[in-house]
């Protein structure tokens, strides 16, 4: 029996006096939320991405468009027994039929810029998730796939930049494309 990985007693995240800006993120792991211009953004990094975008003088947009990766299903001839799900990592000892749907896997990048024919994804990434590498090989195939389209006249990139540092040095890359 492989044993559970230790957590840690006594680890508290500070608390901040301004409860409006910010705030724990737990959908990825160690990020704080921060509201900028009246948007809510999920961690620093995207902030400071979107300011440099904003200098950058590219036609933006944050978390404008959601991707259908892998369309859910109800099972039909397929039958699930499993513990039923009480809260996030807890389940029940017993077995039971499933009978939910499967839902629909979706991504929605941080940023989209248009420039000239393209149509350019970002997604700025401090520390991934679990998920995050299998939704964006999914992606990745999805904006292939809409690449090979002959009514689709966009050309697509995917630029994955983990510090402001990136992030600057993508924005160069864009401005000398033909």
């Amino acid at each position: 029996m492989i044993e559970p990985f230790p957590m840690r007693r006594g680890f508290r995240r500070k608390k901040t006096d301004n409860a409006d800006s910010l705030s724990v993120n737990k959908k990825i792991k160690g990020a704080v939320t921060h509201i900028y211009n009246g948007i809510k953004f999920r961690s620093g990094l995207e902030v400071s991405s979107y300011k440099k975008l904003e200098l950058s003088g590219l036609t933006f947009s944050y978390e404008s468009e959601r991707i259908l990766l892998w369309k859910g299903l109800k099972l039909k001839e397929v039958q699930v027994i499993a513990p039923n799900k009480i809260s996030a990592g807890k389940y029940t000892r017993e077995l039971f039929q499933q009978t939910r749907a499967l839902l629909n896997i979706t991504y929605t990048p941080d940023f989209i810029v248009r420039y000239k024919d393209y149509k350019i994804y970002f997604d700025v990434k401090g520390m991934p998730n679990d998920t995050y590498p299998i939704k964006k090989k999914m992606l990745l195939r999805v904006l292939e796939e809409r690449s090979l389209d002959p009514d689709d006249h966009y050309k697509y990139m995917f630029f994955e930049p983990h510090n402001v540092g990136q992030m600057e040095e993508s924005i160069k890359l864009i401005k000398l494309l033909q």
